[in-house]
């Protein structure tokens, strides 16, 4: 189940990979159209949201939600699902980061579920 979830990510135009991961970096389950590392995407996604988190936490904001890295070639956009684990997109340069941005609450939160 958790997989067909994650291919609905690739259903979206310049969507190339999509990867749940657990907070301590492990992979749990990945789809991709083009070749991706997932296993480096999982353990360095995992440390960003750490270390983002804790600058949230000193400013007293609480916990990172999201974060997006854009890049010459596409982006990559690391969302937490549950307090557990994380989702993390890879796009190409045709993906419209404001469609995600609508899109990924709406699957995170079936994902959630069935977690």
């Amino acid at each position: 189940m958790l997989k067909e979830i994650l291919k609905e990510f690739l259903l979206i135009d310049g969507v190339t990979s999509a990867a749940l991961i657990a907070r301590d970096g492990f992979l749990i389950e990945s789809v991709q159209n083009d070749p991706a590392d997932t296993e480096a995407l999982a353990a360095l996604g995992s440390c960003a949201l750490k270390f983002f988190s804790r600058i949230g936490t000193s400013m007293q904001m609480g916990a990172v939600q999201q974060i997006v890295f854009e890049y010459r070639a596409g982006a990559i956009i690391i969302t937490r699902v549950s307090e557990d684990e994380l989702i993390a997109i890879i796009t190409d340069t045709k993906s419209t980061l404001g469609r995600l941005s609508y899109l990924l609450p709406k699957i995170s939160t079936r994902m959630a579920a069935v977690i």
